[in-house]
């Protein structure tokens, strides 16, 4: 993607599917790190210092939009909503809160990839 190592923060309550991403984001050159729930995400935020997150939605305990609404100015950090609902006002009020931008599942990969590059070319500006 990149010269230097783009450091993505997974955080999905599916753990297969923060492998598989990772697994990916890797052969994409980036430094991937996983979570599955919301709470360790605004610790991993605080101590990793990631330069975008990928955010499920829907998660038991603190869910994705409550994790957004913490990070919402949590500065040089680009947020990548990956939601299940395909509804168009819900992808207005996510990035209200402070996503960065809005994917669905099943997740396109070429979407993603161009997404991070995107976001991180526009951080660096």
């Amino acid at each position: 993607m990149t010269d230097k190592k783009i450091k993505v923060l997974v955080v999905d309550d599916e753990y297969s599917f923060c492998k598989n991403l990772r697994n990916f984001l890797t052969r994409e050159g980036c430094e991937a790190l996983l979570t599955t729930n919301g709470q360790q995400a605004l610790d991993m935020v605080k101590d990793e210092k990631p330069d975008i997150m990928t955010l499920d939605i829907r998660m038991p305990g603190m869910n994705g939009y409550e994790v957004l609404e913490k990070l919402k100015w949590e500065k040089g950090l680009s947020i990548i909503v990956v939601s299940a609902i395909d509804a168009p006002d819900m992808e207005e009020k996510l990035i209200h809160a402070g996503a960065s931008a809005v994917l669905h599942k099943p997740v396109d990969l070429k979407q993603l990839s161009e997404t991070i590059k995107k976001l991180y070319a526009e951080k660096a500006k």
